[in-house]
């Protein structure tokens, strides 16, 4: 267990990354594991995706789009027409990819797997069942590396209130004093 002086979590059984036994707050008591498992299985793609938009945004600028190093400072330049599009597109497909069943009281109705989108599945076809969990796995730790990673950088921007490299802009004194 990742919090050995914890007792086990016993609503994660079933689901991959279960042995790793994490839950300290004890969330899957109260609330339904699958759906706990689908939104960090999505917040982890989302991330895996964020981090490289997020490095890539200072070097690489849509035509049409006025360029900013600072990553956090990108939403405030983007025409309002692609900030829009990009609302619309997101929402829809959050809504199509679950067929209009998006709270945790109807999204798993059926047998339906937590993060499975029929999306890529081919890649898993004719691995053994070991062989697919252990992506399985692998895509859960990296999208909870790629949280943790998403959030350094945008707390490294705050901090240092400019773009995310070089790590230590010129002239950088420190974070200076906190004010509320």
């Amino acid at each position: 267990a990742s919090v050995p002086f914890l007792p086990k979590p016993k609503n994660l059984e079933g689901l991959v990354g279960e042995e790793q036994g994490f839950d300290p707050m004890g969330f899957a008591e109260d609330v339904d594991p699958k759906w706990l498992r689908e939104a960090e299985l999505k917040h982890g793609r989302v991330c895996m995706v964020a981090t490289v938009g997020f490095f890539s945004q200072q070097y690489i600028t849509f035509p049409g789009f006025e360029p900013s190093p600072d990553a956090l400072q990108a939403v405030y330049v983007a025409p309002p027409g692609a900030m829009a599009a990009l609302l619309f597109l997101a929402g829809y497909i959050e809504s199509a990819s679950y067929g209009g069943k998006i709270t945790m009281l109807d999204m798993f109705e059926g047998d339906r797997t937590p993060g499975d989108f029929n999306f890529g599945a081919g890649y898993l076809k004719g691995k053994s069942e070991k062989e697919v969990y252990d992506m399985k796995l692998k895509e859960l730790n990296n999208g909870r590396l790629a949280m943790l990673a998403f959030a350094g950088m945008v707390h490294h921007n705050i901090v240092v209130k400019g773009p995310l490299f070089p790590l230590f802009p010129d002239g950088w004194t420190g974070p200076g004093p906190w004010t509320a």
